[in-house]
């Protein structure tokens, strides 16, 4: 399976992991709008680090996880730049109310997913 493909469904569970944790947090927990989303971040980036990990880019080179996760969690930072404008302008411009919030966070991590995929694939996971 080409590593895209792979990388996406992927990025599907991490975006599982991200809308649930952030429904919770946001809808249930009363979070402010902007820390519920960066916390369920940092729970979806975890997810998909061990995912890519173990199935993207299984052929990269697995000693010392803490340090490919820090790399990996400093690529998906960079790459959370575009996510967050992108999520927080949509909810400025449409509201929070229904699934304009989701509508929202999907249109987020869609920005977000290409610089994510190319650092992943040109440094987090560089094989040799």
């Amino acid at each position: 399976m080409h590593k895209l493909i792979r990388f996406a469904l992927v990025g599907g569970v991490g975006f599982m992991v991200d809308t649930l944790i952030f429904s919770v947090l946001f809808h249930w927990f009363g979070l402010e709008l902007m820390l519920a989303r960066g916390i369920a971040f940092l729970f979806a980036a975890t997810t998909t680090w061990l995912g890519n990990r173990w199935l993207t880019f299984s052929q990269a080179e697995k000693t010392n996880p803490f340090a490919q996760w820090q790399k990996f969690m400093a690529s998906a930072c960079i790459s959370a730049l575009p996510n967050f404008i992108v999520f927080k302008g949509v909810t400025l411009a449409l509201g929070t109310q229904g699934l304009m919030v989701y509508l929202a966070l999907i249109l987020g991590i869609l920005a977000g997913m290409v610089s994510n995929y190319l650092l992943s694939a040109k440094w987090v996971f560089r094989q040799g």
